[in-house]
């Protein structure tokens, strides 16, 4: 049997996404997925609220995306968010804790990327993001593929959803019943699905617009400028 799991997968607890935990598993199972890693940027706050909202088959993995001093990475299986440090101490970081490490959208250059250390990475991570829904560039996906491949790495995949609409675009496919996260470590994983969302970026301007101008008038207004 093949399962499918969204490795990357944000909630409104990152300052990206306006989505709340609820419509996340909702999402999910609409999506027809196995389970989730929710991966908000270096926190776990809303895990156990996806967990709470998720039917007891959705799989709900506890998870981060790390600002490292380069790029971005997926720890997966934690308890705690890994320090906003430099790639290989993260790596280090989520190992102690008995998680996986996998380098998100590696090679975007159009976000936060990695261009020093490439070999002590592969030596070091356990799995490569190759397929990530929001590499609006073709070549990106494909330059993680092409590391992978020749590090021989896992390749795993991920929709990096902002929003409702996007989960589930892009997956990893497991074709036994062990864990998640045994499988991405012992390469007995898959990516598939969609790349080159354009629309999505779009939708996270907007929201990060909408934000910031709602930050700006409740300082305005705290401050007096406003009050009548």
């Amino acid at each position: 049997m093949t399962r499918r799991y969204d490795l990357q997968v944000h909630t409104n607890a990152s300052p990206c996404s306006s989505t709340p935990p609820e419509r996340v598993a909702e999402a999910a199972v609409d999506a027809g997925l196995d389970g989730i890693a929710v991966t908000d940027h270096d926190t776990l706050a809303n895990v156990d609220a996806v967990r709470d909202a998720a039917p007891d088959d959705l799989e709900v993995i506890p998870a981060v995306e790390v600002t490292t001093t380069e790029g971005h990475l997926l720890a997966l299986d934690v308890a705690e968010a890994p320090p906003q440090t430099d790639p290989l101490a993260v790596v280090d970081h989520v190992h102690e804790q008995g998680g996986v490490a996998v380098l998100s959208h590696p090679f975007d250059t159009l976000r936060q990327y990695y261009e020093t250390d490439l070999g002590a990475l592969a030596d070091a991570v356990d799995g490569v993001e190759t397929v990530n829904s929001r590499c609006v560039r073709r070549r990106f996906n494909e330059r993680a593929a092409a590391y992978a491949a020749a590090r021989d790495l896992p390749a795993t995949g991920g929709s990096d959803a902002h929003f409702p609409m996007e989960i589930g675009r892009a997956y990893t496919s497991v074709e036994d019943d062990g864990s998640l996260v045994d499988a991405v470590r012992d390469g007995r994983v898959r990516a598939s699905g969609r790349g080159r969302y354009l629309s999505g970026h779009v939708a996270t301007k907007l929201h990060q617009l909408r934000t910031a101008s709602g930050r700006a008038v409740g300082t305005l207004t705290s401050g007096g400028f406003l009050r009548r």
